[in-house]
């Protein structure tokens, strides 16, 4: 089965080139030049959306704010804007990674490659245990410790969740 890439940014160009690359390595690709068009094609349901920040209309972090609560694959973030607000304010609104252009194809691959094999592992993973005294269910989305279930909010689960399938690594 062929992931399937929705990229949406408004730099033509750059549309046909990376089509065109993730085409030779078998990804399906599904292309929108603008923040309304490529809302229209979420529901082509994508594994994976790469996300231009500076668009007419609709900017990327607008479009991801109101597609975050609809899907769960990775966005990720094209942008030559570099400060640090900037990175803050994509990652906040629901984006998972933030790649600065220009970007070696390479390193974007491997990126891309890699949020692909841990949503692979999320889908997979029903159960997690730390210690004994900590399960996560992915499944039904509840966390117990020493089998006594957490309150917890939809934000406080997904940022335990996503340490969780990420052990060892810094944010």
């Amino acid at each position: 089965m062929a992931y399937k890439i929705l990229i949406i940014d408004d730099d033509t160009e750059l549309l046909r080139m990376l089509k065109k690359y993730f085409e030779i390595k078998k990804y399906e690709i599904i292309t929108a030049e603008n923040g309304l068009e490529g809302l229209n094609k979420i529901k082509l349901k994508p594994d994976i959306i790469l996300l231009d920040v500076n668009m007419p209309d609709i900017d990327g972090i607008e479009v991801c704010r109101r597609i975050r609560d609809k899907v769960t694959c990775p966005v990720l973030f094209l942008t030559a804007r570099v400060e640090e607000q900037d990175v803050v304010n994509g990652l906040s609104s629901g984006g998972d990674d933030y790649i600065l252009k220009p970007f070696s194809l390479k390193e974007f691959d491997a990126r891309i490659t890699a949020h692909l094999k841990r949503e692979v592992r999320r889908r997979e993973k029903t159960e997690c245990c730390f210690q004994g005294e900590l399960s996560i269910d992915y499944k039904a989305k509840t966390v117990q410790i020493h089998a006594e279930y957490l309150e917890l909010t939809r934000l406080e689960y997904e940022i335990l969740e996503f340490l969780a399938m990420n052990p060892g690594m810094v944010f």
